[in-house]
């Protein structure tokens, strides 16, 4: 069987800057493929993989900006502190708004006419298709370049982009078109149509866009390990975390790095903290279900353990890794460098802790003031003052702050392992 590996890419607007930090992974870990899809914004960034011109790819979205989107922006977070701040932008939008039947993206266009060629798409070894809607008919259409002319290859491509009501209808030949993602953000359907046999699927959200296709042997997804934020965000800050996180997942995705939250060098785990941690727990889990009459199943620390990873179940390093992770979380590492798990530990050994927050909170129970009141550091600290003093009576109820009670547990896992 002659192998045909596909990309397809999701669309999510600003968040398409994640696709190309995956695009640059998937360069050097020499992914070549003879297909690729994609709708809306990875429509536009398809249409540059199916060109081959990936230093254009990566020039746009390390110098885009809102205005190179839209004309009249509105630097807008859904703050009020943004709201007041651009209330001289709101008429000129509004009015440009409503005489376009919707924001007015020519800029973004003529960005587009100016990067895309029909001709090298047409002549490419790379065969590309993306997804639009027909309006007002409502009817998907799914296209690939054979179908498509050497000059309608771009406007099909603003057509899959075409997100009304926020942005007008796109025409082509007097027939409306709008974003594609209205029928599938992703995909992966025109993929196997156009004779894909092997797909590398990047998703711009963490909820699947198509869950009944995950863990299938011959669709590998590659999918946000943080929320991306909003589709019209293009503050430059955040367009530079979404490719360096695109980039990390990525790797991490085809085991060349290792981790879920953050991204660690592929280097030898300590099993035996990894161990330890994976018996507290069991230990733990295993006497809050154990009852004469009536056996539950509730596992409440490995739920904690497996949210945002991906996973349904842990391997014994995978504790070590979400251990240092939610660790990581608690004390506020940045979520897009590489790091290595000796400077991790390193960090958890010299760690000061004194049980001052312990005896404090007895006083706190005694005193009525309420668990509300009590900071995050302040319960870590409180359930790791508890592992090393089991003799004094718990006061907080793990129950209710079970990742605190899991960052504590493993601190002292960890501590007592070395």
């Amino acid at each position: 069987m002659n192998v045909k590996q596909a990309l397809v890419l999701s669309g999510g607007g600003a968040k398409g800057a994640y696709e190309t930090g995956c695009i640059k992974a998937l360069q050097e870990l020499n992914c070549d493929f003879d297909i690729v899809t994609g709708t809306s914004i990875g429509a536009m960034n398809g249409l540059l993989v199916a060109q081959q011109d990936y230093d254009k790819l990566y020039h746009l979205w390390e110098t885009l900006t809102i205005e190179m989107v839209l004309k009249d922006p509105l630097h807008f977070d859904l703050s009020i502190e943004s709201f007041m701040k651009n209330t001289g932008l709101i008429k000129p939008f509004v009015k440009s708004f409503m005489n376009n039947k919707g924001a007015d993206n020519e800029p973004l266009k003529q960005l587009v006419r100016s990067l895309f060629d029909g001709q090298k798409a047409k002549n490419s070894p790379i065969r590309y298709g993306c997804c639009t809607v027909q309006f007002p008919q409502l009817k998907p259409l799914e296209i690939s370049i054979d179908d498509m002319t050497v000059d309608n290859i771009i406007e099909y491509a603003i057509a899959s982009a075409s997100c009304f009501p926020a942005f007008p209808i796109h025409y082509i030949n007097k027939q409306g078109y709008i974003d594609g993602g209205y029928y599938d953000n992703l995909p992966i359907h025109l993929a196997f149509q156009m004779g894909a046999t092997d797909i590398i699927a990047i998703e711009l959200n963490q909820e699947p866009t198509h869950s009944y296709l995950l863990s299938r042997e011959n669709i590998r997804f590659i999918r946000p390990s943080r929320p991306l934020g909003g589709f019209l965000d293009f503050n430059r800050d955040i367009l530079d975390w979404r490719i360096r996180l695109g980039y990390l997942d990525t790797m991490k995705s085809f085991h060349r790095l290792k981790g879920y939250q953050f991204a660690f060098r592929d280097e030898r785990i300590d099993l035996k903290i990894a161990k330890r941690f994976h018996h507290a727990i069991l230990k733990y889990e295993m006497e809050n279900n154990h009852h004469t009459f009536n056996i539950d199943d509730n596992t409440p620390l490995l739920k904690v353990l497996l949210d945002n990873t991906y996973l349904d179940h842990l391997e014994l390093e995978d504790y070590f890794i979400r251990g240092l992770e939610l660790y990581m979380e608690h004390h506020h590492y940045q979520n897009d460098k590489l790091y290595r798990f000796e400077d991790i530990v390193h960090d958890i050994v010299n760690l000061e802790f004194n049980d001052e927050d312990f005896r404090h909170l007895n006083l706190l129970k005694k005193s009525g003031e309420m668990l509300k009141d009590l900071t995050t550091h302040q319960i870590v600290n409180y359930f790791l003052s508890y592992f090393y003093n089991t003799d004094q009576p718990q006061v907080i109820p793990e129950n209710i702050f079970y990742k605190e009670y899991l960052i504590a547990l493993f601190i002292y896992c960890l501590k007592t392992s070395l």
